[in-house]
């Protein structure tokens, strides 16, 4: 019976990509807000946006976003994918779905 409030709950943190490249995470509660803002130094080079209430991850975050995802669920938190990386599985390389085709 653990599992089945584990799945009704609702995502903490949302991956959102921008333009181009660039991948935000972007808290969906107050507990992963504050997770976010306390372990920042996890993700070297990523920017807390005030403006936009979010963690503007770095290039190099983005390249291993796969461990970006592990760090955040080791911590409890629920991750949800939008946008273009909605169809991504987790393990494979998430830079060809983020690069625009034109």
């Amino acid at each position: 019976m653990g599992w089945i409030p584990n799945w009704l709950r609702r995502a903490d943190v949302r991956l959102r990509p921008r333009a181009g490249a660039q991948v935000d995470l972007q808290p969906l509660s107050e507990r992963s807000g504050r997770w976010l803002k306390a372990n920042l130094f996890r993700f070297p080079g990523a920017v807390w946006s005030r403006k936009r209430g979010c963690v503007e991850l770095s290039e190099g975050d983005v390249i291993a976003l796969h461990l970006v995802v592990e760090r955040i669920t080791e911590a409890g938190l629920k991750v949800r994918l939008s946008g273009r990386l909605r169809g991504w599985d987790g393990a494979s390389p998430v830079w060809s779905l983020l690069v625009r085709k034109r």
